[in-house]
């Protein structure tokens, strides 16, 4: 399931890879995303005992601020990602409770301007005849949000994902779930973060 979710964010992205510079990025979730992904963190909070926790990339480059209880995946990563994807995998970590898997990947350097690559990267994702849903938020100068849904082994995998351009290179960070909503995957991503 994670193996054909990899695959197809990596297709879209290899589509469209292009080039900017940044020497730190933080991105926060706005509008509504926002909103939503901080009262499911509430909400959350109130009926589960969740730790926040601060996840890193195996780099040290990226790292995401979330509550709930992940745990490093990295060491399976070649039984849950495919052999094509592992060379630019730098997160991988997974909420049993929630059922919510976390990856992040440094797709590498972009050689188009990033407001190209976001409106390659929509066009792409509207065209693609494997999604069941899709729903993008505004790109700003450093990062677009999206959500899909698409099938994977007969179940229905929703992802919320958030590309980001950063010290030259085009990152992607998704939480994927076949049970949580999209909203609790958004929340997950609230804060993430890119150093030098």
């Amino acid at each position: 399931m994670l193996k054909s979710r990899i695959y197809l964010w990596v297709a879209i992205a290899l589509i469209s890879l292009s080039a900017c510079k940044e020497n730190e990025t933080s991105v926060t979730l706005s509008g509504s995303d926002a909103a939503i992904a901080s009262n499911t963190a509430v909400a959350s909070s109130e009926n589960n005992v969740a730790t926040t926790q601060t996840l890193s990339s195996r780099d040290e480059k990226l790292s995401i601020v979330v509550d709930g209880n992940f745990v490093d995946e990295m060491d399976d990563a070649e039984n849950r990602v495919l052999k094509d994807d592992l060379a630019t995998l730098i997160l991988l970590q997974y909420d049993e409770k929630s059922n919510i898997t976390l990856v992040a990947n440094d797709l590498g350097p972009l050689k188009i301007e990033a407001k190209d690559y976001f409106a390659n990267l929509v066009d792409s994702l509207k065209k693609s005849t494997s999604l069941k849903s899709l729903d993008v938020g505004i790109a700003t100068d450093n990062r677009i949000n999206y959500r899909i849904s698409h099938e994977a082994n007969g179940v229905i995998l929703n992802e919320s994902c958030v590309a980001i351009v950063a010290n030259n290179n085009l990152y992607s960070v998704c939480a994927t779930s076949d049970t949580a909503k999209p909203d609790a995957l958004a929340a997950t991503l609230k804060t993430i973060n890119i150093n030098n």
